[in-house]
């Protein structure tokens, strides 16, 4: 009876020890199993910010070049806005700034009808995109507000030629120069905006 006994003991503390031992286990290799998946996600969210900065500096270069695309157009529009204010700066006279007065207001009429226009053919764009129409028929829509888009750029071009007709060879200079030093500061101030951005993928 003794003996029964102690083997029975015996057996209890043996399955006890190979339950705890496999209890254990399991949990050792969920704690690797979580460490590893850690790691790995750690290691996911790295090459993302990396490819993410890849991107970025990628980007840049394209982006400054759509940018350098669009700024020779754009200083004609500037040119518009500026000058029949700047009567201090360039000397104007009446007759001159009056002049000036009434080209810039006929550009804002025209540009608000070239806007009205483009509003509608972008309507009619995303009507067709819902209706699903063929290729040809979105790309000839496209075409019409991309037609639209340019009016707009070379009426601001026009204008800008009809005011710059209107000063004095010694107030075009004036003009010339005062234009170059707001290009410059503008390149300036994108420069500056690049290198923030790079600096700021860099840390990444």
């Amino acid at each position: 009876m003794k003996k029964l006994a102690i083997l029975a003991t015996a057996i209890c503390f043996l399955t006890g020890f190979t339950a705890n031992a496999q209890m254990h286990q399991g949990k050792s290799q969920k704690s690797g199993q979580k460490q590893g998946m850690m790691m790995q996600s750690k290691g996911m969210m790295q090459g993302g910010m990396m490819h993410g900065g890849m991107m970025k500096n990628m980007m840049c270069p394209m982006h400054k070049g759509m940018m350098g695309q669009q700024m020779p157009m754009k200083k004609y529009m500037m040119a518009v806005n500026m000058l029949p204010n700047m009567q201090s700066q360039l000397a104007l006279s009446q007759d001159q700034t009056e002049q000036l007065i009434d080209m810039q207001a006929s550009f804002k009429k025209q540009q608000i009808d070239y806007k009205a226009d483009l509003t509608k053919k972008r309507m009619k764009l995303q009507n067709m995109l819902k209706n699903d129409a063929t290729a040809d028929e979105v790309r000839s829509q496209m075409k019409a507000c991309s037609e639209t888009k340019i009016n707009m750029k070379v009426a601001a071009y026009e204008t800008a030629n009809n005011m710059n007709s209107v000063l004095t060879d010694e107030q075009k200079e004036q003009l010339k120069n005062m234009m170059m030093q707001q290009d410059n500061m503008r390149q300036g101030r994108m420069q500056n905006i690049q290198g923030n951005t790079n600096q700021n993928s860099h840390k990444h």
